[in-house]
């Protein structure tokens, strides 16, 4: 199975941080166009944008549920978003007066190439947005 590892540095406090990849708000604010989040362990966890053909909306269950620390997210199998059957997980720490934020993002849909560039491409593209909209940039 294919993982996908990025890490961005951010000029915010975790709980920032934590409220941008756990509120419904501060995922449409970053990550894609509508959210709904059950913020809890075992809550629901799902990011909606627009497709050429509507709206398509990736699911899944909290897995692990560390307040400004870790999140990880199981996405359903049948999902019908991109991201359907992988695992996401955040991790959130303090360093240096900054903010360290590494994701992890695996499953076997990753080890077809066009996916996983695709993939790559979003995560460099999204972390960069939650930066600059963490910084007011």
């Amino acid at each position: 199975m294919s993982a996908i590892r990025r890490q961005v540095t951010v000029e915010a406090s975790p709980r920032a941080v934590w409220t941008a990849i756990t509120t419904a708000e501060g995922l449409k604010s970053w990550l894609c166009d509508d959210a709904q989040v059950n913020a809890a362990a075992a809550g629901r966890y799902s990011l909606i944008n627009e497709g050429d053909e509507g709206p398509v909306e990736d699911s899944g269950r909290i897995h692990t549920f560390r307040p400004t620390s870790k999140l990880e997210v199981a996405f359903d199998k049948n999902s019908k978003g991109p991201w359907k059957g992988t695992h996401l997980q955040f991790t959130v720490a303090r360093e240096s007066g900054e903010t360290v934020v590494n994701v992890i993002h695996t499953g076997a849909a990753f080890d077809d190439d066009a996916v996983r560039t695709e993939a790559e491409s979003t995560w460099r593209r999204a972390l960069t947005s939650l930066r600059d909209t963490l910084e007011g940039g």
